[in-house]
């Protein structure tokens, strides 16, 4: 089997725009993931291969990788065992890429994204910032998550070659599984006159899939050891992200026309969740040395807001919905 030049674990959700884009520059690239079915259909006509392949399926990735690529990028890097298999592939690659998280940081007092009380952030976030440690939590649960995440780090760390790790924000933006939009993007489709925003002078730093494109590229080009957060800057509130998606809705045809967005009053029932400013600001100097400017959320957000109106249709009960692979939650 001939080994592509860009091997993308995991790239028909996330990833799928940095795919993409990488197509689009001349750039031979296969992606893995369970179900080939969900990847866009113009993909064909770019020339992006798609095969169904588990990323637990070592023996399988290994065959990928053969001798050598030109740059792996894994977007299912979960667990430091995932982070030994990806520091093994990396001394066959030009440039490594794991896309990891901002959850896996902590504030002075230990709190992290994932605690019961929430971490206090002093400033923006610099990569020098302490992250979780790690003690044999399950990954998929609440407090596993960041702390696998921040293992796999320092295993790629230790035993790796060339590897970038991109600490992520919350992401959004086209083909991303779970759309943090869509409740506010129904109830424009629903007819809404007046949408209530909880937390709403909340700010953070958000990352789009135009971010992710941007810094993967950048670092597929420029081959090193590294950490990045990535984002959209300046960081925004809760009610700036959810004037940006309505304007962009009614710029687009959607009714929209007259509708108020406000901040919810404490306990308001019915309103919708402010769910993009976590209240932490990644400090995105390292990333401007990289790439330059990062994408503003004035731009991102609208893109966001056209895409989860373009996949939204008509259940059997006349409701708007979403596709079945998308979590509207």
């Amino acid at each position: 089997m001939t080994s592509p030049a860009c091997l993308i674990l995991g790239g028909t959700g996330t990833l799928a725009a940095a795919a993409e884009d990488l197509a689009r520059s001349g750039v031979d690239v296969t992606v893995t993931c369970r179900r080939p079915e969900l990847a866009p259909r113009h993909w064909t006509a770019l020339g992006i291969r798609v095969l169904a392949l588990d990323r637990d399926d070592a023996p399988g990735i290994d065959a990928l990788v053969g001798d050598g690529v030109d740059g792996i990028v894994d977007g299912q890097c979960y667990t430091p065992d995932h982070a030994a298999a990806l520091a093994r592939w990396s001394r066959a690659s030009g440039s490594t890429i794991m896309l990891s998280s901002r959850a896996v940081y902590v504030d002075a007092a230990g709190r992290h994204a994932n605690s019961e009380e929430a971490p206090q952030w002093p400033g923006p976030t610099p990569e020098t910032t302490a992250t979780m440690e790690h003690h044999g939590e399950p990954y998929a649960s609440r407090l596993g998550y960041g702390a696998n995440k921040a293992q796999a780090e320092r295993v790629l760390a230790a035993d790796g070659e060339r590897v970038s790790v991109l600490r992520a924000a919350r992401i959004h933006g086209p083909s991303t599984r779970r759309v943090r939009e869509w409740p506010l993007v129904r109830s424009v489709l629903e007819g809404a006159r007046e949408i209530a925003v909880a937390r709403a002078d909340e700010i953070g730093t958000l990352t789009s899939t135009a971010s992710l494109a941007q810094a993967l590229a950048a670092c597929l080009r420029r081959p090193g050891s590294r950490v990045v957060n990535v984002g959209d800057a300046p960081a925004v509130t809760n009610l700036q992200a959810a004037r940006i998606l309505t304007g962009a809705l009614r710029d687009g045809g959607t009714t929209a026309t007259g509708l108020a967005v406000r901040p919810a009053a404490p306990g308001e029932a019915g309103a919708l969740p402010g769910a993009w400013a976590t209240g932490q600001e990644l400090d995105l100097s390292t990333l401007r040395e990289l790439v330059g400017p990062p994408p503003e959320p004035a731009a991102t957000l609208a893109r966001t807001a056209r895409w989860v109106r373009s996949i939204a249709r008509r259940g059997a009960d006349g409701a708007w919905e979403l596709p079945d692979q998308f979590d509207g939650g």
